[in-house]
């Protein structure tokens, strides 16, 4: 097999791994844990189904997604004194975390396939 072809296939599987692994991934994060599941899923896909996740919740998901650099303990304070819980207030970072790494990753992915169909 030509490199170029042994190339274009381990893309493509790769491709089709990760959206497996994502899809797993984001099902786990959906479906276990101490933390409400609504707030999950909202911390994780940005909001569902058009609702707006309330405060304080809403402002640390959505630093930690767009600059976690930049979340203050302030920020985790008061979701941690909302939720009475390290454990809920963790899931809550991960949830967004693992949200905005997968938009992030899905992006990249379009970006290159956009990118390969480009002529040069």
């Amino acid at each position: 097999m030509p490199p170029s072809d042994y190339r274009r296939r381990m893309a493509r599987d790769a491709s089709s791994d990760h959206a497996e692994l994502a899809a797993r991934l984001r099902d786990r994060v959906l479906t276990s844990g101490a933390l409400d599941p609504t707030l999950r899923a909202q911390a994780l896909e940005r909001g569902v189904a058009g609702t707006r996740m309330p405060e304080p919740y809403r402002a640390l998901a959505l630093q930690v997604g767009d600059a976690s650099s930049r979340v203050t303990d302030a920020q985790v304070a008061a979701v941690r004194d909302a939720l009475g819980s390290d454990v809920e207030t963790f899931e809550l970072v991960l949830s967004a975390a693992i949200g905005a790494g997968l938009r992030r990753w899905t992006a990249a992915g379009r970006a290159i396939e956009k990118a390969r169909g480009a002529t040069p």
